[in-house]
């Protein structure tokens, strides 16, 4: 059948569809396009003006800005010394580990990080190292939209775009999530977040507050009267649900918040914990702050989480069995369903759940091993221990904090980070479900003496403390729904704008660059293309990580293998004045099958210094073992010249290390290496015993006929003048990058297979 064009539609009309003029010799009108252009704009318009639509839009506009304020940092990337090959290192040592298990190297491979890594490369095209470098501000921003999300959920939609924003720009987290530090921190304080935030969206609109609570109180004490069941204050539905607590929309949130919960502690250890507090507090919350009348479908929805929040799938189709039961067709099951005593079965085996007695173990483990300074201590079948230095000492981010500090950490301006403390005070009175965000003060406050690693977690909390008591406090003076809204969204704005000033000048200053200097890099690059795959790479282990992202080879330490013997066992070898020990314990670990456990297997602390003198006997002969082994040497290693040589000259007997001095100095200078006279700004001359200058040409060296034990280093390309005792000078570290490689005291034993200046790789014989 022909249709006319007076009957054709103005969506055909608009978008070009075949039309059949037959009859009437006219086309469709350019009004038509219009009307239609009006219409479309007028439904953006009304969505826009509707609280979904709003929500969308300001969530979108947190992202955007903080995702902009974050790039305020990328020029201090625009040299070609943080680029390799045309792609930019990365800026943490852990976002190699993830990267090379994105290329399915090392036991990274699998883990939820590295396959996130994975995906994104395979969707974008880009390489694993470009997205570890892209990936944080990304995901940093999204914290924005998830304080955002929780802003609306206490009743503060508008006020989520300041405390978006100030949240994913708060020092701590901001420091960690930077261009290239491609680590779990990404997702660790997101997850925590985002895990809670369904029963939290569900919950928080039919929850009493606190002074509701104290007020029905006084009034049923006074007059007799039941606790009120009147609704709490305003708190806008953005998700524009049903009022049914058991609605089926709610019942699939919270399925599925169970279940992002209980994928959540395959991330990090913490959430096992965060999981089980969130499972306690739901039904917590609903016994105190409940409404009346509610209470029993309100406990039947905290089980829709919970069970699967602590259970995995089998309590996922447990939950879902139960809303199944309760909303299908079936009677025999909806009765089943809805009865108490299975409610309180099934709270049981979340009780049951909760008290898992190994996961409480690890957390102790996991918090021993931030609040240890020790040596780390090795039972032995004798009963005896064998103890060996701790790396704990030297971990910037288990390094304990002070109060000031912390809040230094929640927002530059102190007056800030204290309205913010006092804010979420308010939000806690004013909001019960704000409890969700506890312990992630109480994380933050750890860090006092768990270390700096924790304090990331206060930057929700001070961003809610800070905004939501202003939104709320607008409201009270803004009465007119239209104005109220309009008047919110201002407010939030000016503060935004006041709040933020700061981190134009901060997020450029907190830039550090690469972890790895680029010839660092290049030589470990090297090695993926010029040794067998199975050899064994002998790096020092905070660059294990970067070793398996540009070698793809295995290494004899790395960031999870830092603890005991793999510490002290590479420290031993760079600490070392003894070339020919130094290849003997190689050789030594690579016969006990390259696992440094495996050197000092059995032995107490007397066995092992034994072993350490018996391998440094020339008497002895040299130890055979299978595979290459290849040592790698760089100016990196010598900024840690002191925690090395601490690790690396490890008394077992005494049960102590005494590092090497070393010291880098920052004020201008002037030197002579015709005099080996050093002038430092507003000092004294200092005459050098040696002086060695490096740059990418070449190695200038000079030796004066001195023994005052300085010995300075000066590297040209990265701007490092260091200053050096006798022994840090004589180290194998120092000697194997400084002197010949032809030097008879290494030849026997290393052969030298690269040299770029900065860095030296070897090959032991």
């Amino acid at each position: 059948m022909s249709v006319h064009a007076s009957e054709t539609s103005p969506i055909a009309a608009s978008c070009g569809a075949p039309q059949n003029t037959e009859g009437s010799g006219e086309s469709a009108s350019p009004r038509d396009g219009r009307r239609l252009l009006a219409a479309v704009l007028r439904s953006v318009a009304a969505w826009l003006c509707s609280p979904g639509g709003r929500a969308v839009l300001l969530a979108l506009l947190a992202f955007g800005v903080a995702f902009a304020m974050r790039m305020l940092e990328y020029p201090a990337w625009q040299t070609p010394e943080y680029q390799l090959d045309g792609e930019y290192l990365l800026a943490t040592h852990d976002a190699y580990h993830w990267t090379a298990g994105a290329d399915g190297f090392e036991f990274g491979t699998g883990h939820p990080m590295s396959e996130l890594v994975r995906y994104v490369a395979l969707l974008t095209g880009a390489t694993s190292g470009a997205v570890g470098f892209w990936l944080p501000p990304v995901m940093g921003s999204l914290l924005a939209v998830a304080v955002f999300a929780w802003a609306a959920a206490l009743g503060g939609m508008e006020a989520g775009l300041c405390a978006g924003v100030l949240a994913s720009l708060a020092p701590g987290f901001l420091a960690r999530t930077l261009l290239g530090y491609c680590d779990t921190d990404l997702v660790t304080l997101l997850f925590a977040l985002v895990s809670g935030l369904g029963p939290g969206l569900w919950l928080a609109p039919r929850l009493h507050t606190l002074p509701e609570l104290a007020v029905a109180l006084y009034r049923r004490l006074r007059r007799g009267r039941p606790l009120s069941a009147s609704a709490p204050p305003e708190t806008p539905d953005v998700t524009g649900a049903a009022d049914d607590p058991l609605s089926p929309r709610w019942m699939v949130v919270l399925l599925c918040s169970g279940l992002l919960g209980w994928w959540s502690q395959e991330w990090h250890s913490m959430f096992p914990y965060l999981v089980r507090y969130y499972a306690l507090l739901v039904p917590g919350l609903v016994v105190v702050f409940g409404m009346r009348g509610r209470r029993a479908d309100l406990l039947v929805g905290g089980l829709l989480y919970a069970l699967p929040a602590l259970g995995g799938w089998p309590g996922f189709a447990g939950a879902a069995l139960l809303a199944v039961g309760l909303r299908g067709p079936w009677p025999f099951l909806r009765a089943l369903a809805e009865r108490r005593v299975v409610h309180g079965l099934l709270w049981l085996v979340v009780l049951w759940l909760v008290a898992d007695a190994e996961v409480f173990q690890t957390m102790l483990r996991s918090a021993q091993s931030y609040v240890k300074r020790a040596g780390d201590a090795v039972a032995q079948p004798d009963g005896d221990v064998l103890v060996y230095p701790s790396v704990a000492q030297s971990i910037i981010e288990v390094q304990d904090l002070s109060l000031a500090e912390v809040l230094a950490y929640f927002h530059p301006w102190m007056p800030a980070a204290l309205a913010g403390l006092a804010g979420f005070g308010v939000a806690l009175v004013a909001r019960p479900a704000a409890l969700f965000h506890l312990p992630l003060a109480v994380l933050a406050f750890l860090s006092i003496k768990l270390g700096g690693r924790m304090v990331m977690f206060g930057a929700p909390v001070m961003a809610l403390g800070i905004c939501m008591p202003v939104h709320w406090l607008a409201g009270l003076v803004l009465r007119d729904n239209f104005y109220r809204t309009a008047g919110r969204l201002l407010v939030s704005a000016v503060l935004l704008t006041v709040l933020g000033a700061p981190y134009l000048e901060v997020i450029p200053a907190m830039t550090q660059g690469p972890i790895l200097n680029k010839r660092h890099a290049a030589a470990l690059k090297f090695l993926r293309t010029n040794t067998p795959e199975d050899s064994m790479i002998w790096n020092w282990w905070d660059w294990g990580y970067a070793t398996h992202h540009f070698a793809h080879r295995s290494t004899i330490a790395d960031g999870a293998s830092h603890g005991g013997p793999s510490l002290f066992v590479p420290a031993a070898v760079y600490a070392s004045d003894n070339p020919r020990f130094a290849r003997q314990l190689i050789k030594y670990a690579a016969s006990k099958g390259n696992i440094p456990g495996n050197v000092f297997e059995g032995m107490n602390n007397h066995d092992a210094d034994d072993l350490m003198r018996k391998l440094a006997a020339r008497k002895e002969p040299l130890v055979a073992a299978q595979g290459r082994q290849y040592l790698v040497v760089s100016f990196d290693m010598l900024r840690l010249g002191f925690w090395i040589t601490t690790y690396g000259r490890w008394d077992f007997l005494a049960r102590e290390g005494r590092g090497y001095q070393i010291a880098s100095i920052s004020k201008p200078l002037q030197f002579s290496m015709e005099n080996g006279v050093v002038l430092v700004q507003n000092m004294d001359p200092v005459y050098a015993e040696s002086i060695d200058v490096l740059d990418d040409t070449g190695l200038n060296r000079q030796m004066y006929f001195r023994f005052n034990g300085r010995h300075f280093l000066f590297n040209r390309t990265t701007g490092d003048k260091l200053v050096i005792d006798d022994d840090m000078y004589n180290t194998l570290m120092v000697q194997l990058l400084l002197s010949s490689p032809e030097d008879p005291r290494f030849t026997p034993y290393f052969k030298l297979v690269f040299d770029n200046v900065h860095t030296r790789v070897y090959e032991v014989l």
